[in-house]
């Protein structure tokens, strides 16, 4: 039996408390940690819930950023970050010890690609070899993103989105929904379109 804590019971986390037990009938959740959402299964806030020494934490937030300073917080009061891998993905890389990481459906991860801290891959996205992760990253259903690219801390990349071999996308940029991106992206920037375009320029934190 493999026991886990979600941090954030929205939505997302209520979708990855059904899905964990679907992928091994060991997984149980037990329970989850929420500053906002008072709840039957909520143990508690952030920062002060007794610890569940023996579980693995998993932050369930779609904003990359949000998602590292919910797991600082939790590791700096000795939680133990879990990793979520889906048993149908393709994964040529190891992903399993990736503190944080969630790897959901049918995913594909290809050879030597680098996954920092607390990374989100959504179903059917697949990453090709040599790709570089940074943490906090997340990426949506259905987005391809060539070999060689690197995606900076924070990155959002929506679904359908593709990212073309080798290229560099700054930290805290936001892909478009089914945007082709085939040139260097700046950080802190909203692309849109095919090929992708700057749409917005945002400030750093945001």
């Amino acid at each position: 039996m493999k026991k886990y804590v979600l941090a954030a019971a929205g939505g997302f986390g209520r979708e990855i408390a059904a899905w964990l037990p679907s992928y091994a009938s060991g997984n149980v959740v037990c329970g989850f940690v929420d500053d906002v959402k008072p709840a039957e299964q909520v143990l508690g806030r952030i920062d002060t819930h007794a610890i569940v020494p023996d579980a693995d934490y998993l932050v369930c937030l779609g904003n990359g950023a949000d998602r590292i300073a919910v797991g600082e917080r939790l590791l700096a009061r000795g939680a133990r970050m879990g990793t979520m891998v889906a048993p149908m993905g393709l994964y040529a890389s190891d992903v399993t010890q990736v503190p944080g990481g969630m790897f959901l459906g049918v995913c594909s991860i290809s050879s030597t690609v680098e996954v920092g801290r607390f990374v989100l891959v959504q179903g059917f996205a697949c990453i090709g070899h040599d790709v570089v992760l940074e943490e906090g990253v997340t990426v949506s259903s259905h987005v391809f993103i060539g070999g060689g690219a690197h995606i900076g801390r924070n990155v959002t990349i929506h679904p359908h989105a593709s990212i073309l071999p080798d290229v560099r996308v700054g930290e805290g940029a936001v892909i478009g929904a089914g945007s082709i991106v085939t040139k260097d992206v700046p950080p802190h920037v909203t692309v849109f379109g095919s090929p992708a375009k700057v749409i917005a320029v945002h400030r750093s934190g945001e």
